[in-house]
């Protein structure tokens, strides 16, 4: 208990440490590189012009890991720092790391030099100049956050293609099935029939019909799979 207790201390010593060292600046704008507003009209003869702007300023922290900088408001500093990942660590600090952001070179799906761009620019989808991704799961997250309705008319699209896909192949052999049993010549032979019926070899089929989909699936299928509960 004692240890915990230290231990807690010692972070908040470390927070007020970061507080009392941070030093507040000011984000460019653009009222700044161009501070008239108006150069003067009919409805406005005076030019109208910015003589200063004031705003409660801005500190710089970093990710302790992915060592991304940002910027946020001074007064929501110590919250900021008082932020923790699930193992306990910090998430940011003042403290300049030194280390360049990790940037991968995957780019948003939406980006200008996309491979989907022209099909895109017909469904009237946004360009995103994203493409330092790292990963395809930072892709998802990407896509999730920052284009959440385009993504989902991607996601649709692409099950509903995949959809038509299983049921062409579901299609396809089930016409094979068809074709090798009407192929299958019928048994012969010397001996009394009149108590038998001959019929032919059946082999398990490797589909099923959907009570949901009203359609067959093939078990194998990704489909298939979700909706083995509605085989009928």
């Amino acid at each position: 208990m004692e240890d915990t207790q230290k231990s807690t201390q010692e972070q908040e010593l470390l927070i007020q440490e970061m507080l009392r060292d941070a030093k507040k600046t000011e984000l460019s704008s653009e009222l700044t590189a161009n501070p008239v507003i108006n150069k003067g009209d009919a409805e406005l003869p005076a030019p109208m012009v910015v003589r200063s702007i004031s705003s409660a300023g801005y500190v710089y922290v970093w990710d302790t890991r992915s060592y991304e900088k940002l910027p946020i408001l001074y007064y929501m500093l110590p919250s900021k720092l008082r932020q923790r990942r699930p193992d306990g660590s910090f998430r940011f600090t003042t403290n300049d790391p030194g280390l360049l952001p990790k940037r991968g070179s995957i780019k948003c799906m939406l980006h200008l030099n996309g491979e989907n761009r022209k099909y895109y620019d017909e469904l009237g989808f946004r360009v995103c100049g994203k493409e330092n991704i790292t990963n395809n799961y930072q892709l998802r997250q990407h896509m999730l956050k920052k284009h959440p309705q385009e993504w989902k008319a991607i996601e649709e699209e692409r099950t509903n293609k995949e959809k038509q896909e299983d049921r062409a192949l579901q299609r396809l052999l089930l016409a094979s099935q068809a074709t090798k049993l009407e192929s299958q010549p019928i048994a012969t032979g010397f001996a009394d029939t009149s108590s038998q019926v001959l019929t032919p070899a059946v082999e398990e089929s490797p589909m099923y019909e959907c009570s949901k989909c009203k359609a067959p699936h093939m078990f194998s299928s990704n489909i298939g799979k979700q909706h083995l509960e509605f085989k009928k």
